[in-house]
């Protein structure tokens, strides 16, 4: 795993690109229900995240009612325990 990934970033590259999410609306305090993620979505999301980080989210931080920042500080935990001895 590369540590000099931005979570952040990779969250927003995935919407923008994958879900067309406009990019002035993604930032850290918009939640999946804002971006207009359905259940569907939000599975595909979640396995994109996994494919681009290489850790699972855990479904409870891939709610419609998550903030971006929220994932993201998921994520960051989730990767630096992958990485803890």
């Amino acid at each position: 795993m590369d540590d000099t990934i931005n979570t952040f970033d990779v969250i927003r590259t995935a919407l923008t690109s994958t879900f067309r999410a406009p990019e002035d609306e993604v930032v850290p305090g918009a939640t999946l229900e804002q971006l207009e993620l359905d259940s569907l979505a939000l599975a595909e999301f979640a396995l994109i995240l996994e494919e681009r980080l290489g850790v699972k989210i855990d479904s409870e931080h891939a709610v419609r009612t998550t903030t971006l920042a929220e994932v993201a500080r998921h994520l960051e935990e989730l990767r630096s325990a992958t990485v803890a001895p």
